[in-house]
């Protein structure tokens, strides 16, 4: 299995990049909710290897639909888009001294879908302290193709982002939600796209989506 690309450039740019510092109920009503050891157990029931399917209830033909994006949804990777699990998943809770979350406890559960030829990765993070998106800030930097002074000023406007509403990255490249975790802590719901040469989602596609999303969650 390869490793996530967040796993990958963690280790080459977190420290730089860190310049400041679910169990789900699928029932009826707004939707399932968001906590930050609910997120750490469905982390732990993805294990270190991944897993072919998200186990978060996220219906993304439906959210793509939504956000008026032509072409077939489903979950996985668009064929051709690579061999990389479908799932994967890390319990903060049990960090290592030098590891991401060993500063601000919490999980990531991030799953890949796709709609016509794109690929998004969707990460779902939740941390006791404020701004666990910070510690995605090397994917960022990744999918971007930004410097870290660039990451860092949109992290910085993300903080002032209500929940709910979704802050796209200036190249486009990405977008986060800011969301509202029942009990103490924090989470945010981040949209990636992977690599296609064709079909790229526009700024207002991956807006749309992440919203769509984001109500799915809440």
């Amino acid at each position: 299995m390869r490793e996530s690309r967040y796993a990958v450039c963690c280790a080459a740019v977190l420290t730089t990049a860190l310049l400041t510092g679910c169990q789900t109920d699928t029932g009826s009503g707004t939707g399932p909710s968001v906590s930050v050891e609910g997120l750490a157990e469905t982390a732990d029931e993805v294990g270190p290897e991944g897993a072919d399917t998200c186990p978060l209830p996220y219906d993304f033909a439906k959210a793509a639909s939504a956000a008026e994006i032509p072409g077939e949804a489903g979950p996985g990777l668009a064929p051709g888009g690579g061999d990389e699990s479908t799932a994967t998943a890390e319990n903060g809770f049990e960090a290592e001294q030098d590891e991401p979350f060993a500063g601000n406890p919490g999980a990531l559960v991030s799953c890949w879908f796709h709609v016509g030829e794109q690929s998004v990765q969707v990460h779902l993070i939740a941390a006791e302290k404020p701004q666990p998106e910070y510690l995605l800030a090397p994917l960022l930097v990744s999918v971007s193709g930004q410097d870290v002074d660039a990451v860092n000023s949109y992290l910085r406007s993300t903080e002032k982002g209500a929940p709910g509403r979704p802050v796209l990255g200036s190249t486009g490249d990405y977008a986060t939600v800011r969301v509202e975790p029942d009990g103490e802590g924090h989470a945010a719901l981040l949209l990636t796209p992977g690599d296609a040469d064709t079909d790229r989602l526009d700024g207002k596609q991956l807006t749309d989506l992440s919203r769509a999303l984001y109500a799915q969650i809440t």
